[in-house]
């Protein structure tokens, strides 16, 4: 087993247990011809007769890390919403691509796939639809949130976890620590200590309002009670990004090389609320008006000063 892979595999352990009790179990996907035609067919009837949503949100989905699919496999897919099926393109920890999600409270991720034709008639050709792939569960506070996908199998075991990212309480400017660890880490940035809990999500206290070079330090304590250093880093860090920092613990590595770290970082630009998402639904652009997109620059790479942690930044 790869490095990687190990360590995707203690990440999806460290969540099952932090997560699973934090919110309530989604219903598992089907795989039959008529969970499929269920999840295919949701397209109107009651659901368009409801005057509002059970939950409505700007919902960002991403891949831990791609998939890898068999040799002329496919995959596509998509977001069963309270009308029709929203598709989605997801690469691995980026948090772009945000769609408007209104719908039930639990959400079901779908894929394409060709099924028999049911009349059963010889000859007759295959149907395109959707049928279920994976699911998750919203909260009622729950406006923006952001769904990490977990693969192995080449896709065909699908793990799905999800984090809210409103930013009323997760704001540009600022950091969190997400520790799926065993250990509680001690950490520091620009002078300001915090604590991220075994299994938790903890918040810088240190909100930037400008752009600005940032001492970071991670450290563990020790069974004698001792505090040691695992990372330092000068980070860049502003007002326009948020940052999402995933620190994982491989207990089979060398001290040294024990901890890991992976970003996900947003910049304002891309961020996309539920009310510019209904903006853009009710105002499509025309094509012709619509200008080529300009690449947002890749934010800089820092580079560990001690310790194995390493950064990925979308």
């Amino acid at each position: 087993m790869s490095f990687r892979n190990t360590l995707t595999g203690l990440l999806l352990a460290a969540l099952t247990l932090g997560a699973a009790a934090a919110e309530p179990e989604p219903k598992k996907p089907g795989g039959t011809t008529g969970a499929a035609k269920k999840a295919a067919g949701k397209t109107g009837g009651d659901a368009r007769s409801r005057s509002q949503a059970e939950r409505t949100c700007a919902l960002t989905l991403t891949w831990w890390e791609m998939p890898v699919l068999p040799e002329g496999e496919t995959m596509e897919l998509g977001v069963q919403g309270e009308r029709d099926v929203t598709p989605i393109y997801p690469n691995a920890m980026t948090p772009s691509g945000t769609i408007l999600y209104e719908g039930p409270a639990n959400v079901a991720i779908v894929r394409k796939a060709m099924l028999p034709d049911p009349s059963g008639k010889p000859g007759a050709k295959p149907i395109e639809t959707w049928v279920p792939f994976a699911g998750f569960n919203l909260a009622e506070n729950d406006r923006e949130a952001l769904v990490i996908m977990f693969a192995s199998e080449g896709a065909k075991k699908v793990m799905v976890r999800k984090f809210n990212i409103n930013v009323e309480d997760f704001p540009f400017g600022g950091f969190d620590v997400l520790n799926f660890s065993k250990t509680r880490l001690v950490c520091s940035m620009g002078g300001k200590v915090f604590y991220a809990e075994p299994s938790g999500r903890s918040r810088s206290p240190l909100i930037m309002t400008k752009r600005e070079v940032v001492n970071f330090f991670m450290g563990i304590t020790d069974t004698d009670g001792r505090q040691k250093l695992i990372y330092r880093a000068p980070l860049i860090l502003h007002e326009k990004n948020r940052r999402l920092y995933f620190v994982l613990e491989n207990p089979a590595a060398e001290p040294d090389n024990r901890y890991v770290s992976y970003t996900i970082i947003q910049h304002v630009s891309g961020h996309k609320t539920i009310e510019n998402l209904r903006g853009q639904r009710a105002n499509p652009p025309s094509p012709e008006m619509t200008p080529a997109p300009t690449p947002e620059p890749a934010p800089a790479t820092e580079a560990p000063k001690k310790g194995a942690a390493k950064a990925k930044a979308a």
